[in-house]
């Protein structure tokens, strides 16, 4: 009866935290970019997955210092996939994390070479050079092509660069999305098995 009650605690103990680490509230948006706000989700759910992991390994240590009591191997198993879930899952926010953070690199850079191929333009170059008051206007226009060229070039090559990385990122996180719905789909239904035999 008493390795009964200890299972049906864990267990419990183990799925209503997982449960309840699925079905947060959504915050009410803190900042006026989206993207901002996918950033801060992401770091709000990567502090409840640890806070989760780190509550679970301290009640499954708990009850391997009460003497006596052990688990079988389903429940250890259980316990396992549950742990494998977490870790799976704290890798896909890091992973959604980086994405965010390539997706926004990627925009600034585009930003700024839009930028630079505006200030190329001769009548830009024109406009810039004509406030300097000097007699050599075109050493200066030449002078400020060449370091926007110089500009652009660096600006195309950590272009492609994000976008090589971001390319990447998107199936590193198609791929952890179909691990943790393979293992939500896989051990949870096997806790709640659990939980109605008991």
């Amino acid at each position: 009866m008493k390795m009964k009650v200890v299972t049906l605690s864990v267990l419990f103990l183990v799925s209503s935290a997982v449960l309840c680490a699925q079905n947060t509230q959504p915050a009410i948006p803190l900042f006026s970019d989206p993207i901002a706000n996918i950033a801060n989700d992401i770091s709000r759910i990567s502090a409840s997955v640890e806070t989760l992991n780190r509550r679970m390994k301290e009640f499954v240590d708990k009850f391997e210092k009460v003497g006596g009591t052990t688990m079988s191997e389903k429940q250890q198993r259980l316990i396992m996939g549950l742990e494998l879930l977490v870790r799976s899952e704290q890798r896909l926010a890091t992973l959604q994390k980086f994405q965010i953070d390539l997706v926004e690199k990627q925009g600034t850079s585009r930003a700024r070479l839009a930028q630079i191929e505006r200030d190329a333009m001769p009548q830009s170059i024109d406009r810039s050079v004509a406030f300097e008051g000097t007699t050599k206007t075109e050493e200066m226009r030449e002078s400020k092509r060449t370091s926007l060229q110089a500009e652009r070039q660096s600006l195309l090559a950590l272009l492609a660069q994000i976008n090589s990385n971001l390319a990447d990122t998107t199936e590193s996180v198609r791929e952890a999305q179909n691990m943790v719905q393979r293992l939500r789909r896989i051990f949870l239904p096997q806790i709640e098995r659990e939980l109605a035999e008991q």
